[in-house]
């Protein structure tokens, strides 16, 4: 599984899962995501054997394609490109 740290990888996954730019119904490509973690954070404690399950661990997405994890990416972080953050 991936672990998504750049925006660039970020499009690099959605082009090779083949959703559309504006993410929508990417249930048509097989992708559905799942949030895990305790804290609104993006320090560097997430999806790891440190802080699994953690008060400390922080909000993560694990993106699904066919019932498979795929990726994971730090919410936070997508909060923060979202809102115009490069990286």
């Amino acid at each position: 599984m991936k672990r998504i740290r750049t925006k660039k990888e970020l499009v690099e996954l959605a082009r090779e899962l083949g959703v559309r730019p504006d993410w929508h119904e990417p249930d048509e490509q097989g992708v559905s995501a799942v949030v895990y973690g305790q804290s609104f954070d993006n320090a560097g404690f997430w999806d790891d054997q440190r802080s699994a399950g953690l008060m400390h661990e922080e909000m993560y997405v694990i993106l699904y394609v066919g019932g498979s994890p795929a990726a994971s990416v730090n919410l936070a972080t997508l909060f923060a490109w979202a809102t115009g953050l490069e990286g």
